[in-house]
């Protein structure tokens, strides 16, 4: 698992808080924004209502003073004593001119039309009759009628003839104006905004391009904006408003709504620019913010980096790593702590060290005394008794052989002595089997520990032949052999050794079923005087080995070792080098 520096947690974590500030600054930004839209909607509702309000005062006032003043007419009331619908519709255009309205209507007492006059065709004089009869049933002097796609603010007067309690009603006269896209361009140009009105689901008006405008249409026949329910957003094309509805007249039959519909794009397009700026800011702020914390954290952890430098350095073994104790009272305690700690590691290591050498030398002295001693007295032995070989009747060649294979001995000590004091590679490289020297090894192996009947068994795989010394090769193997066979003298094991070549190397292990390698000397069991469980072990065998492998420009190590057995891996060249020395 990859830990992170603390320097890098300090950057991240002020990179977070800025970047969370910078958020809700948006977040807050976008919520004002949006209040801000919901309270102009809400403004210019409030708005037109009023405009219509005071929109329809003044037509109510001018239609009732005309509705009045054409009601008074001597001339009118003449003409609808005739009771004619003919002479009634063509006298009645002069009155209609006279008036200047979008709709002008003359009925009888009974509400039947006998004049109609528009300045835009489309209603019908039974449609108009029957919506008159409504009102006049309904008692209203003021209403909206919609027919036709044609939205009309209508004003009702009677006309009577006679005065006081004699006064007999004529008929009734209708005057009234159309709300068309005029009156709503009005509206708009007033409110600032896009203003539509209806009636129902149908779209009458609007200051909308025709475009949007029939998109409206289908989202007003949808149910988009039902009046009431606040402010929704609609889209229109290319175009987004927030729009809301409103009652201008919320009386059957005919129910009229005001729309206002304020264009987002401005307000989308300050908000995008109050974003990409606050983006700004807040990417120069997080960059300033990283150099500045970058700066501070590095002030702060560069003690910190030192102690751990030191740390380093003392476990890879160098303990004269300057620390300076400097940073915060704490840092510098810390880091005088771990001086005084490390210095106390050495002197204690240096003593463990001292100790284990002397321990060492004075085994390996033990040891190799012993070993001279045997040596010795079987050559004082067997010389006394080769000078009494006569008067015993003793085999002199025997006791010979006895002498010779003693001094043999002794000799081998001391050259394995010599061999791990040399510091150079002395190699008499000459072509020869592998596997013959390692059966020479075996052999030698076998008759060392006294064990001829043990079984140990040799396969090779490919070519055994190469270049190598010979007479060192076989002494690596015979230290490394005999030290299996030891390993398993106690339990009578087996003892394998496998030769893999290649065209360039030699594979070779060495394996066993002992005990395993004791774990207090794994680390160091190719060391010189190093040994476990063998009393009259000098620890010389592994380490000459491990020097001989090594001279071959080879290696030797612990594959596996366990309580069921140990293997050995040794890797030799085919072939010796040009820079090895040859004898």
């Amino acid at each position: 698992m990859t830990r992170v520096r603390l320097r890098t947690e300090l950057l991240i974590a002020a990179l977070l808080i800025v970047c969370g500030l910078m958020g809700a600054v948006l977040v807050i930004v976008r919520r004002s924004v949006r209040a801000g839209i919901d309270r102009q909607v809400g403004v210019s509702m409030d708005a037109l209502v009023h405009a219509f309000e005071s929109l329809q005062d003044q037509r109510e006032m001018q239609l009732s003073r005309t509705a009045a003043m054409l009601a008074e007419l001597p001339p009118l009331k003449a003409l609808m004593t005739t009771n004619d619908p003919r002479t009634v519709q063509d006298g009645s255009s002069r009155f209609w001119r006279l008036s200047g309205s979008d709709l002008f209507i003359l009925a009888d007492s009974q509400g039947r039309v006998m004049a109609l006059h528009l300045r835009r065709s489309g209603w019908q004089p039974q449609q108009a009759e029957r919506v008159l009869s409504d009102s006049i049933l309904q008692h209203r002097s003021a209403t909206w009628w919609y027919g036709a796609g044609q939205l009309y603010q209508v004003f009702l007067y009677p006309i009577t003839a006679g005065s006081g309690g004699e006064r007999e009603p004529l008929g009734v006269v209708a005057v009234g104006f159309q709300a068309d896209d005029a009156v709503a361009a009005q509206l708009a140009m007033t409110l600032g905004t896009q203003i539509a009105i209806g009636s129902g689901q149908s779209l009458v008006a609007s200051t909308l391009p025709p475009g949007e405008q029939e998109m409206l249409a289908r989202r007003l026949a949808q149910g988009a904006l039902p009046p009431g329910s606040g402010t929704h957003r609609i889209d229109l094309g290319r175009d987004r408003f927030e729009g809301a509805s409103v009652h201008i007249q919320a009386q059957p039959p005919f129910l009229v709504e005001g729309y206002v519909l304020m264009p987002l794009g401005p307000m989308e397009a300050f908000a995008g620019a109050l974003n990409r700026t606050l983006l700004i800011a807040g990417s120069i702020a997080m960059v300033l913010a990283a150099l500045l914390l970058g700066f501070v954290a590095r002030t702060m952890t560069r003690p910190l980096d030192s102690l751990v430098a030191g740390v380093r350095a003392l476990a890879a073994g160098e303990y004269t790593y300057p620390i300076t104790p400097r940073g915060s009272s704490e840092v510098a305690e810390l880091s005088e702590a771990f001086a005084a700690m490390r210095e106390e590691l050495l002197a204690s290591q240096r003593r463990s060290l001292a100790a284990e050498r002397l321990t060492a030398l004075g085994r390996a002295a033990s040891s190799i005394s012993h070993d001279l001693r045997h040596y010795m007295a079987a050559v004082v032995a067997n010389a006394e008794f080769l000078y009494e070989a006569e008067k015993l009747h003793l085999d002199r060649d025997e006791i010979y052989q006895e002498i010779k294979m003693a001094s043999e001995q002794m000799i081998d000590l001391l050259d394995s002595l010599r061999e791990l004091a040399k510091q150079e590679p002395a190699l008499a490289v000459a072509r020869g089997s592998l596997w013959q020297t390692l059966q020479r090894a075996v052999d030698a192996a076998l008759a060392r520990t006294g064990l001829p009947d043990r079984a140990i068994q040799v396969q090779a795989v490919g070519d055994p032949d190469g270049v190598f010394d010979p007479r060192k090769i076989e002494r690596a193997f015979f230290n490394l052999i005999l030290n299996a066979c030891e390993a398993t003298a106690r339990t009578g094991g087996e003892v394998t050794i496998g030769i893999r070549s290649s065209p360039k190397a030699f594979e070779i292990r060495v394996g066993d079923n002992g005990a395993g390698i004791p774990a207090q000397i794994r680390e160091t069991l190719f060391d010189p005087f190093v040994s476990a469980g063998k009393p009259s072990g000098t620890g010389l065998g592994l380490a000459i080995a491990a020097k001989i492998f090594h001279d071959h420009d080879g290696a030797i190590g612990v594959e596996k070792t366990a309580s069921t057995g140990t293997v050995f891996l040794v890797r030799l060249p085919r072939f010796a080098k040009a820079s090895f020395t040859r004898k």
